[in-house]
């Protein structure tokens, strides 16, 4: 598949706005808090019984059949929406629709997991106007992206050993699916991304918590003697791991980037739990990250690229 036209000018952060991608910013009126926002979680099920998990304006229902998995998944038109539903046994039939996807075995785990997971590639995403950041300064800003719902099965496994069940991820469903973008100083070198409907904000307590959503704290400190613009921020997704605070928010690992005097410029991945927080999930990719950014990312901040 060839390469989508470039609409950023280099990788991670962008100066010019002037192929900025259209990316939409949340409603000015948010919607009330969730009651529980923690929709997560296991069900164990007997043959022919029902399951249902609501993450934003995703819902999940699963039935357990004898020899098959079944799934139906629907995303609702609203993105924003707060709604957070817990797993639970249903009474009722599942949809009458067909299922999105089917999951054959021998004989099925009686136990289903729906668990957060993070984007599978870079998530790029915007401030609501160009930040300028002066000399000296440094500003943090606290970027939300919609999490992944992975569906998983613990399968036993007898003729591989007696280590016990092994987990298996069935499928990953966006509770939003993004849109896709591609982020690079040109079509040949780059990387496909995603983009999505968000406001990068300086205040955390000016994100309303979105059950479906992560909240990501990226860093930018400005060593340099001319002021910064920061038109757009890849995210890392792939890099950060997953945590849940106290209240249920979500949130990644931190990213910082530092533009040093030369306008070299270094990425930094800086884990980081919320307080009375836990730990949801493991980066999806375990490499060091930002070992070969800074030489394309000074090339981007003195305006040789895209």
């Amino acid at each position: 598949m060839s390469a989508a036209p470039s609409d950023a000018g280099g990788p991670h952060l962008e100066r010019s706005p002037d192929d900025a991608p259209a990316v939409e910013t949340p409603p000015a009126e948010p919607s009330a808090k969730p009651l529980d926002p923690r929709w997560w979680g296991s069900v164990t099920l007997p043959i022919g019984g029902v399951a249902r998990w609501r993450a934003g304006p995703s819902t999940v229902v699963t039935q357990r059949r004898a020899s098959d998995w079944r799934l139906w998944h629907e995303t609702g038109a609203d993105a924003y929406a707060v709604d957070a539903e817990r797993p639970h046994r249903l009474e009722e039939e599942p949809p009458d629709t067909a299922p999105t996807a089917r999951f054959s075995f021998a004989e099925t785990p009686d136990t289903i997991t729906v668990s957060p997971a993070l984007a599978d590639r870079p998530v790029i995403v915007r401030p609501e106007s160009t930040l300028a950041i002066p000399p000296g300064e440094r500003v943090t800003l606290y970027v939300s992206s919609p999490v992944w719902m992975a569906l998983q099965l613990k399968v036993r496994r007898p003729k591989r050993g007696s280590q016990g069940p092994s987990p298996v991820v069935l499928t990953e469903l966006p509770s939003s699916r993004p849109s896709d973008t591609w982020f690079g100083p040109s079509t040949r070198e780059g990387e496909l991304c995603y983009a999505v409907r968000t406001a990068a904000r300086t205040d955390v307590a000016d994100l309303p918590l979105r059950p479906h959503r992560a909240v990501t704290p990226v860093t930018v400190e400005n060593r340099g003697a001319t002021p910064m613009e920061v038109a757009r921020i890849e995210a890392p997704m792939p890099f950060l791991a997953l945590h849940v605070d106290r209240d249920g928010r979500l949130w990644t690992d931190g990213v910082l980037f530092t533009r040093e005097t030369d306008d070299d410029t270094s990425v930094k991945v800086t884990p980081a739990a919320p307080a009375g927080g836990e730990r949801l999930a493991e980066p999806r990719d375990t490499r060091s990250f930002g070992q070969t950014i800074s030489k394309t990312f000074s090339r981007l901040l003195r305006g040789e690229t895209r």
